[in-house]
């Protein structure tokens, strides 16, 4: 390969627009991610000398601060970060190397974290402020057990009510995406629960799939989990590193939760090199099932549960050779921690029998639905103590018979970025 081809190959799949201008200032890299934050094509910026550069670009290039603005096409200013190095040349000169990428949507999403933050003070305001009254009504009135029913009664009906959205949040998954077939199942314990999933399309055959547990039950467990699930959307479109994600989620979440804490799973497929790439936070090992061999492997790394601690370990895992038929469970711990009547937990080899026989005669739904039979069985109770999820991908269903591009070898500790 070339040396100017594995560059240009090179730059075009890093996320931040990359701009590169020679000893006489003219340019001569502008990547695949300058493109589509500038709307200007490749073509039409190359070998132009940075005085002959449209407005928006120069603004990135002459502004002082690491930080500038430029107009957006709905009137509302773009916000960009900036990075500049320049390198000499013995006998050449300078070369000047500008990294910039839109940050414009992350800020947006502080702002309505925030927002959601100071609403959910008042509400907790209000809500103290309807017992107080709630409490002087009981003491004044005679008939307690009427008013006692009827919150009773308006409690159950406005929990069901958020049980409804809090289920609308969830992604409804029983489609292929980039040859993964996801399928999933929720019940919780009570009307509201703190367990989750979500996928996230990164592009190139790239797809994050990710499941977690907030700590306790109930609308405040709920509310957690549905400001996890927004953050979680924001930052997983911007980092194709597991390890990485979960850095930044457990930083954005550790000033929010106080005494509670938020295990998690995350999973970064690759249909193009046929891998999958995984980081643990605290959360149960998923199962990986081999079509060919029949044998269920436990996968689990080494992290602290999000938000718990300031600076949070995380470590992640990159598996080849994934196989068409070959399977990966996600789930929460209600299935371990279940118990049948002697108080036995249903543990981690039933769950992995149960798996293996599922998909040797069953596969989407169905193999969910073989397993939470299976559980209820040995639990003997009406409902399960504990949230139920479930999260079942199967790989490479709608398999692209071309040959993949050959993976670039990047330096073994970058964790994910590249420094210029």
């Amino acid at each position: 390969m070339k040396g100017e081809d594995f560059i240009v190959r090179l730059t075009d799949a890093l996320p931040s627009g990359i701009m590169a201008l020679s000893p006489e200032r003219t340019v001569f890299l502008w990547n695949s991610a300058a493109e589509s934050f500038t709307s200007l094509p490749r073509e039409s910026v190359m070998g132009l000398h940075e005085e002959e550069l449209p407005r928006d670009v120069r603004l990135i290039l002459e502004c002082d601060s690491p930080e500038t603005e430029l107009p957006g096409t709905d009137g509302e200013p773009r916000h960009i970060q900036r990075t500049v190095r320049e390198f000499e040349f013995a006998g050449s000169g300078t070369i000047r190397v500008v990294a910039f990428t839109d940050v414009t949507g992350i800020l947006a999403h502080r702002q309505d974290m925030e927002k959601i933050l100071m609403e959910t003070a008042e509400s907790k305001d209000l809500m103290e402020e309807q017992a107080a009254k709630l409490a002087v009504a009981l003491a004044e009135l005679g008939e307690k057990s009427d008013i006692i029913e009827g919150q009773n009664r308006r409690m159950v009906d406005e929990l069901k009510m958020a049980a409804r959205l809090q289920k609308s949040l969830l992604p409804s998954l029983s489609e292929n995406v980039n040859g993964v077939s996801v399928f999933s199942r929720f019940i919780p314990s009570i009307h509201i629960g703190g367990d989750l999933y979500d996928v996230v399309d990164l592009g190139q055959g790239l797809t994050g799939f990710i499941i977690a547990d907030v700590s306790g039950h109930g609308v405040a467990a709920a509310l957690v989990s549905s400001m996890f699930k927004m953050s979680f959307h924001n930052l997983a479109s911007t980092v194709a590193s597991p390890k990485i994600l979960c850095h930044m989620l457990n930083r954005e979440f550790h000033p929010i939760l106080q005494e509670d804490y938020i295990t998690s799973f995350y999973v970064l497929t690759d249909r193009m090199h046929r891998t999958i790439t995984y980081s643990n936070a605290g959360h149960p090992a998923a199962l990986l099932y081999r079509k060919s061999t029949g044998e269920v492997a436990e996968l689990d790394t080494d992290g602290f549960f999000l938000g718990m601690f300031a600076d949070g370990s995380y470590e992640e895992v990159t598996l080849g050779g994934i196989e068409n038929g070959d399977a990966l469970l996600l789930y929460t711990d209600c299935i371990l921690e279940t118990e049948n009547a002697a108080g036995e937990p249903y543990g981690m080899t039933r769950l992995k029998r149960s798996f293996a026989g599922a998909l040797k005669e069953t596969h989407g739904q169905d193999v969910i639905e073989r397993i939470e039979a299976e559980v209820r069985a040995f639990n003997t109770r009406d409902r399960f103590d504990d949230d139920f999820t479930v999260l079942l991908l199967e790989f490479w269903e709608q398999e692209d018979h071309g040959i993949p591009p050959e993976p670039v070898d990047l330096p073994g500790d970058t964790g994910g970025f590249v420094e210029f």
